[in-house]
């Protein structure tokens, strides 16, 4: 029996590899190799709903990325 997909229920590994897929057609052929029930229309909607998703961090969240310290040195 396939598994339905559902991206929130996924190892992180099977994601990484989700995310390195260019096209709808690499995304069906791994979620077949997973066993996971994905039909090409599926996974066309999928991508398109990645292309759409505009992610903008608030300052905070870019400073706890690049090391949130400010060391107090200027340059001009």
């Amino acid at each position: 029996m396939e598994n339905k997909f559902d991206p929130k229920k996924l190892s992180g590994e099977l994601l990484q590899k989700i995310q390195a897929c260019k096209t709808p057609e690499e995304l069906v052929a791994l979620a077949k190799e997973n066993n996971i029930a994905l039909t090409a229309e599926q996974a066309a909607a999928y991508f398109a709903e990645l292309n759409d998703l505009e992610v903008e961090l608030s300052d905070e969240q870019l400073n706890k990325v690049a090391g949130g310290r400010d060391c107090g040195w200027y340059y001009d």
